[in-house]
């Protein structure tokens, strides 16, 4: 399955991984997903990564953190210079990223933005992020992952 997230990852000529999960049949409204994409994926949830979308004082940022933890806003709205964020309603995000929600992807946005990814990334050989579908996730270096979008990088994970 080809995604604007894996053409954009193509292009990049940057070493990835694509992992394809079955989601037919998923009530997602009743499930952890980021355990479920952990175990469908055989990874540690926090190599697991989910992009959640956020207003910043007006400017859209989009911030990365593990799906085994919660997001800080103050601390993503501090990172681009700001002082408050709230995060974007679900059908908010997935009109800006063209992505349905568990299948939004830094890579490849509809509407560009800033990037955050936390610091914790780094403690780790790769993550996975979404590959812009539900089905898809791909693993990269955390530093590629940083390139490649010029994200920030920022504490901004909540146990």
């Amino acid at each position: 399955m080809t995604t604007p997230a894996v053409s954009f990852l193509q292009a990049s000529g940057k070493p990835f991984r694509v992992f394809e999960t079955e989601v037919d049949g998923v009530d997602f409204s009743s499930i952890d997903i980021g355990a479920f994409f952990a175990e469908q994926m055989g990874i540690p949830g926090e190599r697991v990564y989910k992009s959640l979308m956020a207003s910043a004082q007006g400017q859209l940022v989009m911030g990365l953190v593990p799906v085994t933890q919660r997001i800080s806003l103050k601390s993503l709205a501090n990172a681009v210079g700001k002082k408050k964020a709230t995060m974007v309603p679900p059908a908010e995000a997935e009109e800006l990223s063209g992505s349905v929600i568990g299948g939004i992807s830094p890579f490849g946005l509809a509407t560009p933005m800033p990037i955050v990814i936390d610091q914790g990334a780094f403690a780790h050989p790769t993550i996975a992020v979404s590959g812009g579908s539900r089905e898809l996730k791909v693993e990269l270096t955390p530093a590629d992952l940083v390139d490649m979008l010029g994200a920030t990088i920022a504490e901004i994970a909540l146990d």
